[in-house]
C-alpha cells in the first residue's frame, strides 16, 4: 500500500479532506496544553533537568503526530501518529527505570527490549481488529501498573509517585476504553468518542510530567 492511501478509521471521518474530523483533529490541543503547561512549570520548578525537558519536547510532538493523521488520513500521517507515541512511551519508561529504580544500563536495555517485545508480538496473536487494534497499548497500561507497583514497594520519596503511576493507570484505561468503543457507536453516536481519547491522553501526559518535575524539584 502506498504511503498517500486514505485510511478510515473513526465515526467522525465519512469522506475525505483536512477536516472531516474536525473534533478528533482539534481534540489535539489536549497534547500541545499538556506540552505547554509541563514546560512553563519546568521553568518555574524544573531547574535545568534535560531528560524532562526531552520529555516534555516528545509531549507536544506526539501532538504534532496525531492532528497530522486526523487531518491528512492517510498511512504516512498514520506512521506520524504512532511514531511520536512509541518512542514517548519509551522514553518515559527508560526515564523511570534509570532516575526512579536505579537500574543499569544493561538491565535498562534488557527491560525495554522485553516490553518492544510484547508490545510487537500480541498485536499480531490478537485477532484482526481486536479491541479497534488497541493491542500495543495493554503493555502500555500493564507497565505503567507494574511500575506504579514497584515504586509504592521501593517507598519513601518514591511512595506517591508509585501512587501517581497507578492514578495514571487507572486514567489510561478509561481513556483505553473510549478508544476501544468508537466503532460500536457510531450508530447512536455519529461523532464517536475517540476525542475523548485524545483528551483523557493529554490530561494523563500531563500528571506524568507533573509527577516528574514535582519529584525532582523535591529531590534538589
Amino acid at each position: 500500500m502506498a504511503l498517500n492511501d486514505p485510511i478510515d478509521l473513526y465515526c467522525e471521518r465519512l469522506h475525505a479532506g483536512l477536516w472531516a474530523e474536525p473534533i478528533n483533529a482539534v481534540s489535539n490541543l489536549a497534547f500541545f496544553l499538556a506540552a505547554a503547561g509541563a514546560y512553563m512549570l519546568w521553568r518555574r520548578e524544573g531547574k535545568d533537568d534535560r531528560f524532562i525537558l526531552l520529555l516534555i519536547g516528545l509531549a507536544a510532538l506526539v501532538g504534532i503526530g496525531s492532528t497530522l493523521f486526523h487531518t491528512f488520513a492517510t498511512r504516512w500521517g498514520l506512521f506520524a501518529d504512532s511514531i511520536p507515541i512509541g518512542i514517548f512511551v519509551v522514553t518515559f519508561l527508560v526515564f523511570t527505570l534509570r532516575r526512579y529504580l536505579a537500574q543499569s544500563v544493561v538491565l535498562t536495555s534488557v527491560w525495554i527490549a522485553l516490553f518492544l517485545a510484547v508490545a510487537a508480538v500480541l498485536p499480531q496473536l490478537l485477532p484482526p481488529g481486536f479491541m479497534n487494534n488497541s493491542g500495543f497499548y495493554f503493555p502500555v497500561l500493564g507497565a505503567l501498573i507494574i511500575l506504579g507497583i514497584l515504586l509504592r514497594v521501593k517507598g519513601g520519596a518514591m511512595q506517591w509517585v508509585g501512587g501517581a503511576y497507578l492514578s495514571a493507570a487507572a486514567l489510561f484505561a478509561l481513556s483505553l476504553s473510549f478508544r476501544i468503543v468508537d466503532p460500536s457507536v457510531c450508530a447512536q453516536f455519529p461523532l464517536g468518542t475517540h476525542f475523548l481519547w485524545h483528551c483523557l491522553n493529554g490530561t494523563l501526559i500531563y500528571l506524568m510530567l507533573w509527577t516528574v518535575i514535582k519529584e525532582k524539584t523535591a529531590a534538589v
